[in-house]
């Protein structure tokens, strides 16, 4: 599962990594993580000196072809030892034995490595569908558990948790976490068939000859891809309940004053009402609803006009046909008092024909048992 020969500008930019612990790029990764990865290079330096290699590798080291191998965060050693090993003949491509060939000055291949080694380690690419999302599972399962039924190890062993490599810097080791699809299964049949040949443990050889070409598949799709997130529920919006504006006439009885039911809302010398009055009564009805401990007291009252004994009997009158229309409407008639005051108790001139249309009416007063009362506002 190492890089290998196939590609030369990936093995050029592998052997391109190596820095001091002073580096000026931007990298997310802790400082303590980066200075794992490099080595005695200068990442700053080996930013310019790397030119050449960042045509095939990426300027940060993140190719974007299966072809070349990502650099990015890769150990700085592991690169330095691929380059040596292109030098010397354990490893061969064509273009990259000849870029390592160039190489004659250790301190740039050191400053070069430091520069992608100093990067961000590389990073998969989402899962597209369920069929590599079933190839991911399994290649997870292989990477991190082996198959105890052919004889493959686990991956995880050597190469770390998500194949980001094991610390501190390791020159057998790489991190392949991240690394492209297609040349993790090129390295991988490569070692299998002994094509690679700079396993001289064997140990590679001794992995993959217990991989099958579905199973290399599978180990290389879970290294270079990241399970698409999951789809994030989003809530309908939650519809805030408005509140309804409070009835005038439940802030008048809460405040201890009377709901006025005058005489022009009766039908002309009777007691019938009129059903512009409805809406008020039914506000009433509403309010000794949401008021269990109210009680109403129905006063009725008439105008100067006639006797005081027809008066009595009128208001009283008018009284009982508000009581009766509250009781149909579901107040309970032990809730409701009802009396008449007759000519009694004014509140305009009867002088007046207006004035004494005022004076008949009927007043309905709310009596709350408990002392404390609630104040609508609204």
């Amino acid at each position: 599962m190492l890089y290998s020969n196939n590609n030369i500008a990936g093995v050029l930019a592998i052997m391109l990594i190596a820095a001091p612990t002073a580096y000026a790029i931007d990298n997310p990764d802790t400082p303590s993580e980066v200075n794992q990865r490099i080595g005695s290079g200068n990442p700053v330096i080996g930013k310019d000196k790397s030119a050449l290699c960042q045509g095939c590798h990426g300027e940060d080291g993140n190719s974007v072809s299966g072809d070349f191998p990502k650099l990015s965060g890769q150990w700085s050693d592991y690169i330095q030892k691929q380059v040596r090993e292109f030098q010397n003949g354990a490893r061969y491509n064509e273009v990259m034995t000849d870029m390592a060939m160039s190489v004659d000055n250790f301190n740039d291949l050191f400053d070069i490595a430091a520069y992608f080694a100093s990067q961000k380690q590389m990073g998969g690419t989402p899962i597209e569908d369920e069929a590599e999302q079933k190839l991911y599972l399994e290649g997870q399962k292989l990477f991190t558990q082996g198959n105890a039924r052919t004889g493959a190890f686990r991956c995880i062993k050597c190469h770390g948790e998500y194949g980001k490599g094991q610390p501190l810097n390791n020159n057998l080791f790489p991190v392949i976490g991240g690394q492209h699809k297609a040349y993790l299964i090129k390295q991988l049949t490569d070692f299998k068939h002994e094509v690679r040949e700079n396993d001289r443990s064997g140990m590679m050889l001794r992995i993959t000859t217990h991989l099958t070409a579905h199973d290399i598949e599978a180990v290389a799709t879970y290294l270079s891809r990241v399970p698409a997130p999951a789809p994030v529920a989003v809530p309908a919006p939650v519809a805030v309940p408005v509140a309804a504006p409070v009835p005038e006439s439940w802030k008048i009885l809460l405040e201890d004053k009377p709901v006025n039911i005058e005489g022009a809302n009766f039908v002309g010398g009777s007691t019938k009402l009129k059903s512009k009055i409805v809406k008020t009564l039914d506000e009433v009805v509403g309010f000794v609803g949401q008021h269990p401990d109210a009680e109403l007291e129905l006063i009725g009252y008439a105008d100067s006009s006639g006797s005081a004994k027809l008066n009595q009997k009128l208001s009283l009158a008018r009284a009982a046909s508000v009581k009766k229309y509250l009781v149909k409407k579901g107040v309970a008639a032990s809730r409701i008092t009802a009396k008449g005051e007759g000519s009694a108790n004014p509140i305009a001139d009867n002088k007046t024909r207006e004035g004494r249309a005022k004076n008949r009416r009927v007043e309905i007063h709310s009596v709350i048992k408990e002392e404390k009362k609630v104040r609508v506002t609204g």
